[in-house]
């Protein structure tokens, strides 16, 4: 997959799984191009969704079109390692909705909803023979949060993910997001908002926090950008959807053999890989090598000098994360080759 923007000088070649793109432009903006992957990985891994309208999908035009489809379809028919996924989001739904089974709520809160909350979620699972093979995304983006403290959403997201991982299972908190309906349209309401976002990345880590938020607000107002809004000041539109799937996707969230390119140094070069989140640590052994994830997030204006093949089963190129932009420039005379054989039928 790549994503960003890719800056082509003249006549160039993108050559992805056997076919040739033939470009003749300056720039192109690649927003989303899957290339294809092999089922080479068992299909033993799971992914279980929790949260409210946004997790269920809630104005995309189709469940394919919302970031819980496009992931689903993604990681069981393009990369093929996922054995099913499951949508546990009702839309409405908040914090104490998602708490574990015996939780008792303060007065005036709900109960944990049993079927679709974390403890269900963590039942899924079971049958898993390694527990780090299942993952449980969190997406409880601001239902509710015009009258709970920070505090009480902080605890309440911290009892979720201590009870999504207790047995080993991977779990990711989403942030909140832009809204601003009639309970939220107040300078107030906005920052509080901000303020959580904040909180979550603090309290959970970046490593296991999903940013919904940064990249998706008119700074202005703090309202939906046009281009992501479904209308109602609350949701995403198909195009929002996509990023939040992204944005998940860049977060590598089955723990893929990953790399990630150093703020500086050409791609071609494997000294310019390393094996932390940062591009720092070991170097790949080669670019010819099954199942390797190459994320380009640490360098925003990357280029090779060179000709650039990655080739072997099972293997991604990632260009940003959808929230700081990476313009990728292939100088003329040079080409990036990536080879997969094409994908098996999604059934």
């Amino acid at each position: 997959m790549l994503y960003g923007k890719i800056s082509i000088n003249g006549y160039k070649q993108l050559v992805t799984s056997g076919f040739i793109l033939r470009l003749r432009m300056v720039s192109m903006t690649l927003v989303l191009l899957l290339l294809s992957l092999n089922n080479v990985f068992a299909q033993n891994k799971r992914m279980v969704a929790i949260g409210s309208s946004t997790t269920a999908g809630y104005i995309t035009t189709s469940p394919d079109s919302s970031w819980f489809g496009r992931f689903s379809k993604y990681y069981k028919c393009r990369v093929s390692i996922m054995d099913s996924s499951l949508n546990f989001g009702v839309s409405g739904a908040g914090v104490y909705t998602g708490m574990p089974t015996g939780c008792l709520p303060p007065p005036g809160r709900p109960n944990p909803d049993m079927a679709k909350n974390v403890s269900k979620a963590v039942a899924v699972m079971q049958s898993l023979a390694s527990p780090e093979d299942g993952v449980i995304i969190v997406n409880y983006p601001s239902n509710q949060y015009n009258i709970y403290s920070i505090a009480e959403i902080m605890n309440c997201l911290q009892l979720i993910y201590d009870s999504a991982t207790v047995s080993g299972n991977l779990c990711f908190i989403t942030t909140t997001q832009p809204r601003t309906d009639s309970l939220f349209d107040n300078s107030a309401m906005k920052k509080k908002l901000a303020d959580i976002k904040d909180s979550t990345l603090n309290r959970f880590g970046v490593a296991h926090t999903i940013n919904f938020w940064d990249g998706m607000y008119n700074p202005v107002d703090t309202t939906i950008l046009p281009i992501y809004s479904a209308g109602d000041q609350i949701h995403f539109n198909d195009a929002g959807h996509r990023v939040l799937f992204e944005r998940i996707l860049a977060k590598n969230v089955f723990s893929l053999p990953a790399w990630y390119a150093a703020p500086h140094g050409n791609l071609n070069l494997l000294t310019s890989w390393g094996a932390n989140a940062d591009g720092t640590g070991r170097h790949p052994a080669g670019f010819a090598i099954n199942n390797q994830v190459f994320i380009i997030t640490n360098n925003p204006t990357p280029t090779i000098n060179a000709n650039w093949t990655i080739s072997g089963k099972n293997v991604q190129l990632i260009v940003g994360d959808g929230i700081k932009p990476v313009s990728f420039k292939i100088p003329a005379g040079f080409r990036v080759t990536v080879s997969n054989p094409p994908p098996s039928a999604c059934k």
